[in-house]
């Protein structure tokens, strides 16, 4: 259910949630450095853009969330000590994005919505601001800030604190994957007028992520390589 952006922000500030985060693969967060706004999956998809798909885009679609922008009130990497499964580029953004937000408003999912089939209306979202207030626990995955009937966009030029990136430590036709992604985002942030920090990411211990990237290279190539 849709609250006001003041209200959420108030709640989650309560949580400890300072800073709001989406991670994608290198290809994808290029296109939103070029136009400064993370985009919905719809936006890229009606502008004729390319972006690296995800298994979840079908259920997208079929709940009606293909246009809206899903945000994380954790570093989902760094908690879970593995690779996030959406990307290796994180983007982190203040929280006062969220109050600031007046195209639309603010709606925050109990269940990934992977999940939902077969689910409630109540078992999808946080159904009121009472609700949000007693339930919504910091570093539950499931539960993301979603910014709903925002036409797909969300700028972030103004409250884009830093990006993180994943260094896999692999390489291709002797580039490794790191500098490629970080030259890749560079130049983006060229085009799009962006000045911030890419940080390589200093894992936790027993960090699981590159085990992941070498176990599956077909995928760590989808989400590093910023072409097609």
């Amino acid at each position: 259910m849709e609250m006001s952006s003041k209200k959420v922000y108030e709640i989650l500030k309560n949580k400890g949630v300072a800073s709001i985060y989406h991670a994608n693969t290198v290809i994808t967060s290029c296109q939103f450095l070029r136009n400064r706004s993370l985009l919905s999956r719809g936006t890229i998809n009606r502008k004729g853009m390319y972006q690296t798909p995800q298994i979840s885009d079908k259920n997208d679609r079929k709940f009606g969330i293909w246009f809206d922008v899903f945000t994380d009130s954790v570093d989902i990497h760094q908690r879970a000590k593995r690779a996030n499964l959406y990307g290796p580029v994180l983007f982190v953004l203040d929280s006062e994005l969220i109050k600031k937000t007046y195209t639309g408003k603010i709606w925050v999912t109990k269940l990934n919505p992977i999940k939902w089939l077969g689910r409630r209306y109540k078992e999808r979202w946080f159904t009121s601001a009472e609700d949000l207030e007693e339930n919504f626990v910091l570093g539950d995955f499931n539960q993301m800030i979603v910014f709903r009937h925002c036409g797909g966009e969300l700028p972030f030029k103004d409250y884009l604190l830093e990006i993180i990136l994943d260094n896999p430590k692999l390489e291709s036709n002797h580039i490794d994957y790191y500098s490629m992604a970080y030259g890749a985002l560079k130049l983006a942030m060229t085009e799009g007028r962006i000045d911030v920090r890419i940080k390589k990411r200093k894992c936790p211990i027993k960090c699981t992520c590159l085990d992941e990237y070498k176990t599956n290279i077909s995928n760590t190539k989808q989400m590093f390589i910023p072409k097609i």
